[in-house]
């Protein structure tokens, strides 16, 4: 038999005070600085997110996670502390982050960095477990 945990109240300075003293405050920070700094970088290019793109990363993003029905996506924005306009922003964000990669993998001289030993090593591990992938079946 199990009982059910009692409902809690978390402040956020009790999370931001975790995360500084495990030591993921400054990594979740320098994550957050870099999506805003690469957001303007893809706006100050002219990159723009359509409505529709919006709605086809939410629709993703839902079905990621399970929620099929709007009530459900609500309830999960409540229980995570996020409002539908931090949702719709934070989207947005990740999209235009998408496009300026895209944008500065189209400019770069890709065989730099294909010749990467790193690069080559990850890329035969992809391969192999793609193959496995379909042999194990």
């Amino acid at each position: 038999m199990s009982k059910k945990a009692p409902e809690l109240e978390i402040d956020v300075t009790e999370v931001v005070d975790h995360l500084r003293f495990t030591g993921g405050f400054a990594s979740a920070l320098a994550e957050v600085v870099k999506r805003k700094i690469t957001a303007e970088a893809a706006k100050k290019q002219g990159t723009t997110v359509s409505d529709a793109e919006l709605q086809k990363a939410a629709d993703v993003f839902r079905v990621d996670r399970g929620l099929y029905k709007a009530s459900d996506t609500d309830k999960w924005l409540r229980s995570n502390g996020l409002s539908v306009e931090g949702f719709e922003a934070y989207l947005e964000t990740s999209l235009l982050i998408n496009k300026f990669k895209d944008a500065l993998v189209a400019k770069a001289d890709l065989q730099k960095y294909l010749s990467s030993r790193v690069v080559k090593s990850v890329t035969r591990e992809a391969v192999y477990e793609d193959w496995f992938a379909k042999a194990a079946k």
